[in-house]
């Protein structure tokens, strides 16, 4: 089995998109009628986090609602970032260490992702 490392392909710019348009953390989670809490797990995130098609949609429309300035609606593409890794093919040396960093990481994300994807299909 390969492992890849430093595969971070989609980034996840809500905080950037936030500043750009001058919308408080605050004012989206009253939006969204999610605990601050939540929405800083969503505005921390540096990947993806896992959200629904309907999720996603919220998000946007509430941003779209709360944005400042705005001179184009906020669609998803704006709050995700694809750069491929620029060596993708490279196995890692050590394939056993990286394994369980991998596990490690990806049931960290997986809690994570879990409780965004609840908070916001509450919403």
């Amino acid at each position: 089995m390969l492992i890849f490392v430093n595969q971070t392909l989609i980034k996840w710019k809500l905080k950037e998109v936030m500043a750009r348009y001058d919308i408080k953390a605050g004012d989206l989670a009253n939006e969204l009628n999610l605990s601050a809490n939540s929405v800083s797990n969503l505005r921390k995130a540096k990947t993806m986090p896992r959200l629904d098609g309907h999720s996603l949609n919220n998000l946007c429309n509430a941003l779209n609602r709360l944005a400042h300035d705005l001179d184009r609606q906020i669609t998803p593409f704006d709050l995700i970032d694809y750069t491929p890794d620029s060596d993708t093919s490279a196995p890692s040396k050590n394939p056993n260490s990286s394994k369980s960093s991998a596990l490690s990481q990806g049931r960290k994300s997986s809690a994570i992702d879990a409780e965004n994807q609840a908070c916001l299909t509450a919403a």
